[in-house]
């Protein structure tokens, strides 16, 4: 009797552990079917990803070359109105040194706009040498 009690507990033990085995096969068969998906979806994150880094690389290089652009015409347009504003001063008799530290001119343009555009002194001095 003793024997039989052994192989009934024994059964039983097994039983569970069958019990168990086929729990944690199943779970982990679960698992492995979850890790496959989440792993798809990471492989088409990363592809979007991809292709999201390439626009945004173009964007930054177009967003660069537009700002590099408005640069230009902004200094054409402030080189512009610096030379208009000198036009106006030397009209009004503004001497060379004024020209340049008003207007940001060179030595050079200073000068040609005062010969150029000078006042009424400067100028019929001018057309009296020609």
């Amino acid at each position: 009797m003793t024997t039989y009690i052994i192989v009934a507990a024994f059964t039983f033990f097994a039983l569970i552990a069958i019990g168990i085995a086929a729990r944690l096969f199943k779970i982990n068969r679960m698992q492995a079917e979850k890790i496959a998906g989440l792993q798809n979806q990471l492989s088409v994150l990363c592809v979007g990803a991809v292709g999201t880094d390439e626009r945004i690389l173009r964007f930054e290089q177009t967003l660069s070359k537009l700002k590099e652009h408005q640069n230009t015409l902004d200094l054409g347009t402030t080189t512009q109105q610096s030379y208009e504003h000198a036009i106006r001063l030397a009209r009004k008799g503004a001497g060379i040194n004024q020209l340049i530290d008003s207007c940001n001119l060179s030595d050079e343009e200073a000068h040609l706009i005062s010969r150029l555009h000078g006042g009424d002194i400067q100028n019929s001095h001018i057309q009296e040498i020609h």
